[in-house]
């Protein structure tokens, strides 16, 4: 607290004429940099991409959603397995929005604990995806809607009397039931929504009030808030994930949710400072140098997404015990192996190859497009890891497991790409809606300063 004291003291006079900067006038020894037209989006910036992402985004969705009903004929078996398809399908995309979100809350959350001034200049963009945490969670409503409509028909443990002749879900039965699987899930949501709300709430008012305190205030309710975000995060990963599996045992898959989302949060974040940059926004502000640290951190988590994916996957080969190696024998035949081969090779290998470079990495153009690469290796990633399940069945004489088809159809590309296509058309207009940066923050002139020496 001291330290921010004597920073925000240090720097008073840059930052008392902060507000009037913004509105395009300089005060003695202010940087332009702080000038309206470099702090504020362009007048009707991404109008048109954000029609078009939302409209897109929307007819993809309710394409996906209705495919199942219309698709699946009279036969009903045939009709639960369309709907279950277009279901998952939809889910993957409504689960890459929420990680969107999520991931970008994780880093706000890290960088407030730490108080890491390089990171303020980036932080705003940050917030704003953190922000739509709410569409994240309404991104997942309809196909538990659906799912309560029609028992089973995408949740395989709500499957009616399923119960009496599943030794498993028996045992699992005083965690997966009705009442407290949608008691969980509702938490979820409000403890993410209020510290979303409550984290850029500091950030909104110091822009009207410059009152400095409200960084430490950011900073003391981010200890018990990153917590509450880790609990909740891995928690979700169990109910929304792991459990559309329930024969299936794993102890990482919440650190495996995380990595992915972080991956995710740092892409989309790179995307937004990049496009700012290209429309002749934050000058000064998101430097190379900013750049830089940025892809240290998209390398650090692609190698933490490879070592927490080889670990599960290592203790699982040598345990080779039926309830977790079912899962990835189901994944490594009848075609999905190709995916697996792919993620190995596009979520880990080529961007580690590429993002050791530090010309990459104070790239903005280079950094960008690994921002948009990895985005689309992380849709294949949370594909890989819901899709399997809709033709999976158990495992057989407790050695093998009918693996599930690939099956591919137009609503895995919709189903995956529309409630994505939403979110960033919302975040486009999230982002013309406050200052770039936290225009009164005490440590922004450690940002503007910050250099690499690494």
């Amino acid at each position: 607290m001291s330290q921010l004291s004597a920073s925000a003291h240090d720097h008073d006079h840059g930052h008392a004429h902060a507000g009037h900067a913004h509105h395009g006038h300089h005060g003695h020894g202010e940087p332009p940099s702080l000038a309206a037209d470099n702090t504020e989006a362009p007048k009707g910036w991404g109008s048109a991409l954000m029609g078009l992402f939302i409209v897109a985004g929307i007819a993809c969705a309710g394409a996906t959603l209705a495919s199942g009903f219309i698709l699946g004929g009279a036969d009903e078996a045939a009709q639960k397995t369309a709907i279950k398809h277009g279901l998952a399908s939809y889910h993957v995309g409504a689960l890459v929005a929420l990680g969107m979100a999520l991931g970008p809350l994780g880093l706000v959350l890290i960088m407030n604990l730490v108080k890491a001034g390089w990171f303020v200049t980036l932080r705003r963009q940050a917030e704003n995806a953190a922000s739509l945490v709410w569409l994240g969670v309404i991104m997942l409503l309809p196909p538990l809607v659906i799912e309560l409509l029609k028992p089973g028909v995408f949740i395989k443990w709500r499957t009616p009397g399923l119960i009496a002749t599943d030794e498993l879900l028996a045992k699992k039965a005083p965690y997966l039931n009705d009442p407290f699987f949608f008691s969980r899930l509702a938490v979820y949501a409000i403890v993410w929504i209020i510290i979303a709300r409550l984290i850029v709430g500091f950030s909104r008012k110091q822009d009207i009030t410059g009152d400095k305190w409200l960084s430490n205030k950011a900073s003391f309710h981010s200890a018990w808030a990153i917590l509450a975000f880790a609990l909740t995060c891995a928690f979700a990963s169990f109910d929304l994930i792991k459990a559309l599996d329930f024969h299936w045992f794993s102890t990482m898959f919440g650190v495996y949710f995380f990595a992915g989302n972080m991956l995710a949060g740092l892409s989309i974040l790179v995307v937004i400072l990049a496009a700012l940059r290209s429309s002749g926004r934050l000058k000064g502000l998101v430097t190379a140098e900013h750049f830089h640290d940025t892809g240290k951190l998209m390398f650090a988590f692609t190698v933490f997404w490879a070592y927490i994916s080889f670990s599960q996957y290592f203790l699982y080969w040598y345990a080779n015990i039926p309830e977790e190696t079912g899962w990835f024998m189901a994944r490594q035949s009848n075609g999905w192996q190709y995916l697996f081969y792919a993620l190995c090779i596009g979520h880990f290998i080529v961007p580690f190859l590429i993002l050791i470079w530090r010309d990459v990495k104070k790239s903005t153009i280079l950094l960008a497009a690994m921002g948009v690469f990895m985005l689309v290796m992380h849709i294949l990633d949370v594909f890989y890891q819901i899709r399997p399940l809709v033709y999976m069945t158990k495992v057989i004489d407790q050695t093998a497991v009918i693996p599930g088809k690939v099956g591919l159809g137009w609503m895995d590309f919709t189903g995956a790409l529309g409630p994505v296509l939403i979110f960033i058309g919302v975040l486009i207009w999230k982002v013309r809606s406050a200052p770039l940066i936290p225009i009164k923050d005490p440590r922004l002139p450690e940002a503007l300063e910050h250099k690499n020496y690494v």
